[in-house]
């Protein structure tokens, strides 16, 4: 998809237009504002209300979400960290993609630098058969959620995300006393 949008952004180029290419997922920096400002709501929301959070997270895919919300969260120095779960890419291959995406947003935010690598965590045990082929964790993540909640929950990213949130909450990777915003 990137290769045919760039060759058509060429051809165009080559017509004398200006094309602006949006890539997959709306995730380069521009896109990625968006949720930096809904991190700096998030703290404003939490400090409003006197609540720590200890970890958000996220479904983590083209990179947009994840790199905005810790651009906007490390650009404000929160403290909070974020897990993106993954739902397509290998960890090692999604944790340098989001921080490249991080670290441009940053940059246009006119806070560069404030992404640390080692600030960025993904986890792909999630990801079952390769992107939208559904796993078991997420049918029941959208049953339980849809139950309990009421709240709906799409199959590719949030069921998936939420999934890998519920099995880690299940081996005991979190303290009852935590605060997990998803």
């Amino acid at each position: 998809m990137d290769a045919a949008m760039a060759r058509r952004a060429d051809e165009l180029r080559a017509l004398g237009k200006r094309p602006y290419v949006i890539p997959g997922g709306g995730s380069n920096p521009v896109g990625a504002l968006g949720y930096v400002t809904s991190a700096l709501e998030l703290v404003d929301q939490a400090n409003g209300c006197g609540l720590d959070i200890d970890l958000l997270v996220t479904a983590t895919g083209s990179t947009g979400t994840q790199a905005g919300l810790l651009a906007g969260l490390e650009g404000c120095r929160s403290g909070i960290p974020v897990l993106g779960i993954c739902v397509r890419a290998p960890k090692p291959v999604q944790e340098e993609k989001v921080f490249a995406l991080a670290e441009r947003t940053a940059d246009l935010l006119g806070v560069p630098g404030a992404v640390a690598r080692e600030r960025v965590r993904a986890n792909s045990d999630y990801v079952g058969g390769g992107y939208g082929v559904p796993t078991e964790g997420m049918f029941e993540a959208l049953e339980l959620v849809a139950r309990t909640e009421g709240i709906l929950l799409d199959p590719v990213y949030s069921g998936k995300a939420m999934a890998g949130l519920i099995d880690l909450i299940r081996k005991g990777q979190f303290a009852r006393t935590q605060n997990v915003v998803f």
